[in-house]
């Protein structure tokens, strides 16, 4: 059974390795073996996350008796679903190569798909995830004081 407290987990743990990213992303002299690692680590996190919310979740909610609970996660995976792209245009953008000729580049792309990673996991939380059914309570978890 899908719980809304398994997904927020997932969402700490992306936004750990997100955090970490970003710190790499920001060092100097850059060391793109420390970032190919993370960014690696983030992809498989990632897409294991958007799997189970495009297989599972989304059609669960588009089930639901509840005519704005079904529109509402027809919105998120229409709104949202394009961060699998991002992330991967970002993947084959960045090589380590580019990463070297360009830091300053890598950290303002790498920037910006941690704030759309922070914005995505703070409007789930926020607006979403509280109609899963059987979801007794959600705490709400402060994306921002976490990192993402």
């Amino acid at each position: 059974m899908l719980r809304a407290e398994d997904l927020i987990l997932e969402h700490l743990q992306l936004a750990s390795v997100a955090t970490d990213l970003l710190r790499h992303a920001e060092a100097r002299p850059i060391d793109p073996a420390p970032i190919a690692t993370t960014r690696w680590s983030l992809s498989r996190q990632l897409f294991a996350h958007l799997a189970t919310e495009d297989r599972v979740l989304y059609p669960m909610l588009r089930r639901s008796a509840d005519r704005k609970t079904a529109e509402l996660a027809d919105r998120f995976a229409t709104e949202l679903g394009g961060l699998a792209d991002t992330f991967r245009g970002y993947m084959l953008d960045w090589t380590a190569e580019r990463i070297q000729r360009d830091p300053d580049g890598f950290e303002r792309d790498t920037r910006t798909l941690y704030a759309r990673l922070g914005e995505r996991i703070r409007r789930e939380e926020a607006e979403l995830y509280r109609h899963i059914p059987d979801t007794r309570s959600v705490a709400k978890v402060d994306v921002a004081a976490r990192g993402a």
